[in-house]
């Protein structure tokens, strides 16, 4: 897809929220891989695999929560899942694909494009209205598109390395992706960076500094819960 055909990112790349009266009301689009369930991830992607698919069964949680709470937990367990791959799948995945990087390459960027798009539905959610308005049903639809592209490529590349590790190398690799994304950030940063010691030490920051804007907004429904390892 092209990406100046999607909808919702701001022209130039910088942070341009929107608001509307229907906020609270913004449905959070499952995350779903074109039509197909994702229930057949944990079974042939292997630990890491059963870990990504339980981490989006929580983004998505119970529909019977209030908009709000649904939202600003689809947001942090997201966010934090992008930012876990960077920091523990990426770095292991880019160590074994040595030149041939495209695939990792599509990730990453799918991944920032998805952050974009997680940061104007949060400030949806908030209200923030610094910026002109964007209506819901195309922050939505942009959202939508994304997870699409991004999952696709993600689920490739833990495939393209699932076939490529040894079975401790796996459980390496899932253990890393669990502690990743324990502490990790629960707010998008499609700036970055993501990757080096910037990166790490980025990360970090984020980690805290999410914490005490959670802390001082009050903000439901964004405390991290370490995933179900379903691949046993």
């Amino acid at each position: 897809m092209n990406r100046g055909s999607r909808p919702g990112r701001p022209a130039g790349g910088g942070d341009q929220p929107g608001t509307g009266k229907a906020a609270d009301h913004l449905a959070v689009p499952e995350p779903r891989d074109g039509d197909q369930p994702d229930g057949s991830l944990a079974s042939t992607n292997g630990p890491i695999g059963a870990l990504v698919a339980a981490t989006y069964e929580g983004a998505v949680g119970s529909r019977s929560d209030a908009a709000p709470v649904w939202g600003y937990r689809a947001v942090a367990r997201l966010s934090g899942h992008l930012a876990a791959m960077q920091r523990a799948v990426y770095p292991a995945a880019g160590r074994r694909l040595g030149e041939n990087r495209q695939l990792l390459q599509r990730c990453r960027a799918e991944a920032r494009e998805t952050g974009w798009a997680l940061r104007v539905l949060e400030c949806h959610l908030t209200g923030n209205g610094v910026i002109a308005a964007r209506e819901p049903g195309t922050v939505e639809r942009w959202i939508e598109q994304c997870l699409d592209e991004y999952r696709a490529a993600e689920q490739a590349l833990i495939a393209w390395m699932q076939e490529r590790l040894t079975a401790r190398e796996c459980e390496q690799l899932a253990l890393g992706y669990r502690a990743a994304l324990a502490r990790a950030p629960t707010r998008p940063h499609p700036r970055g960076p993501h990757a080096g010691w910037p990166g790490w030490i980025a990360f970090r920051f984020h980690v805290l500094w999410d914490r005490v804007l959670d802390g001082v907004d009050s903000r439901p429904g964004v405390r991290p819960d370490r995933p179900r390892d379903t691949s046993s």
